[in-house]
């Protein structure tokens, strides 16, 4: 592994991500806007190869580090002057010693995430629809120094449609196995563990550190997920910005900030950037998005123009893959259109059928994702039954976004011929944060968390009590000593 170019790219994917937050002007916390800076530089890094190749550059070292620079250099300036650098000051850093608990989950995130990472290094991508795609891409494109390479000799997709998906894995794997190693996959468990750390801080702002953590390790630990955290494909890294449109989503609503709203449906356009079929769940979101703004009585021109907007910005990462780089850029006459399914042996309903009993709540449920969805269901139940006139927005908008995903999923269908069982059990990835989200927004989980709290505040002060006490204890002696003297 060259140490030296993983450094380089995590320093220039922190400086242009980190510049896109700034010209969006979203405020984080110091350190948990490093880990949001580097998830989303890598995902603007992939596209550096694809731009090169409209340009008509040949895709060398040369031409992918120079790109990096300017990329860096751009984005890091052009927001200067909405830098924060008080931050930086030593008046203004806090640092508050962790708890043993706090240390604990720490300890077990990291046991758990060694594996990963290692299985990430270790091992070369050998997933069939990265192989059959996007590797055989990137190992030709270093050779031959073109997207358009001798790949397409080679009547792929008479077994998978992989050629056809945007360049997302493709790109990162070119500039990965250039910089840092001959596997590349680096940049998948950068995402990873960017994503855990922010997700962590998230859930820590409603929950005692405990449950957030708990929460967290619940979310690493299914089984079908955490095999995605080092098989390279599309699925893990879609999941984690399609949550992030929804954050921010969510954030518009509370602040009625457009700069936030923008930078959500940007998101939304990563996410489509990375698996197209995201559209099929972006379009009711758009419908959600217009029933909150309305019911928070926002000018109906506002509300046209910002569901526009949702539906516009995504929409334009999938036109320019299908309708000009596919079209005019790659040979083979190749087209997405003709991947589309519009009259399927199986309809939705069927599929829908199909789903739940195979998926959610039967078949290989327990084998694919553990107790996760059966506890999200026993939180959602208890919410229901106990606590429904007190659900606040916070969890009742990702609770919708799980039944869109949950209701939209059948719907790939009709996207590609090609969809499966299989699709659908990594479809259902993108569920996964919300769900975790909700629960951390429940009233059941959040009384349950003060009840830690408050016990917590007992016993801190029970113990300064007798520390207090044992303070006193010598210097009362004393004075009994001295009245003693005295009277002698």
């Amino acid at each position: 592994m060259n140490l030296a170019g993983l450094l380089f790219l995590i320093l220039a994917q922190f400086f242009t991500g980190r510049g896109l937050l700034g010209m969006f002007n979203i405020k984080l916390k110091p350190i948990i806007l490093f880990f949001v800076s580097e998830m989303i530089g890598v995902v603007m890094f992939s596209f550096i190869p694809m731009i090169i190749e409209f340009a008509h550059v040949p895709i060398t070292k040369t031409s992918v580090l120079t790109s990096i620079c300017i990329t860096t250099v751009l984005f890091a300036i052009i927001p200067f002057k909405r830098y924060d650098f008080s931050v930086l000051k030593p008046a203004n850093i806090k640092f508050t010693t962790p708890k043993l608990y706090e240390l604990l989950m720490v300890f077990l995130l990291v046991f758990l995430m060694i594996p990963s990472l290692w299985r990430g290094f270790l091992y070369p991508a050998y997933s069939r629809d990265v192989l059959s795609g996007p590797e055989a891409l990137a190992e030709y494109t270093l050779k031959e120094h073109s997207l358009d390479n001798s790949v397409f000799t080679v009547n792929l997709m008479k077994s998978t449609p992989n050629l056809l998906k945007p360049p997302f894995i493709t790109d990162l794997q070119i500039i990965y196995k250039m910089f840092v190693h001959p596997f590349g996959k680096t940049w998948l468990s950068i995402i990873v563990v960017c994503f855990l750390v922010w997700l962590y801080h998230i859930l820590r702002e409603k929950l005692h550190p405990v449950l957030a953590g708990a929460g967290v390790l619940l979310l690493l630990s299914i089984p079908e997920l955490y095999g995605y955290t080092y098989i390279l494909l599309w699925d893990y890294s879609n999941m984690v910005f399609f949550f992030t449109g929804y954050y921010f989503l969510m954030k518009h609503f509370k602040t009625k900030q457009q700069n936030i709203f923008l930078f959500s449906c940007l998101m939304f356009g990563f996410a489509t950037f990375i698996r197209l079929d995201t559209l099929l769940f972006i379009a009711p979101t758009g419908l959600l998005a217009a029933y909150i703004l309305w019911k928070d009585k926002v000018k109906l021109s506002k509300i046209i123009l910002n569901v526009a907007l949702l539906g516009i910005i995504p929409f334009i990462f999938y036109f320019t893959w299908v309708e000009v780089f596919v079209k005019y850029y790659l040979p083979l006459n190749l087209s997405t259109v003709s991947e589309l399914n519009l009259n399927p042996e199986h309809g939705y309903f069927e599929w829908f059928k199909a789903i739940n009993k195979g998926l959610f709540f039967g078949g290989l449920n327990y084998v694919l994702y553990g107790l996760y969805i059966y506890i999200f269901l026993g939180v959602l139940i208890a919410e229901t039954i106990f606590f429904r006139k007190q659900l606040s927005r916070d969890a009742a908008i990702p609770l919708i976004g799980v039944l869109i995903v949950y209701l939209c999923l059948p719907a790939m269908i009709y996207a590609t011929a090609w969809f499966n069982m299989t699709t659908a059990k990594r479809g259902i990835f993108k569920a996964f944060p919300l769900m975790l989200l909700f629960m951390s927004n429940s009233t059941l989980l959040q009384r349950f968390s003060q009840l830690i709290t408050d016990y917590e505040n007992k016993k801190d002060k029970q113990k300064n009590v007798t520390t207090a006490q044992v303070k006193r204890k010598p210097n009362q002696t004393g004075r009994k000593k001295g009245k003693k003297l005295a009277k002698q």
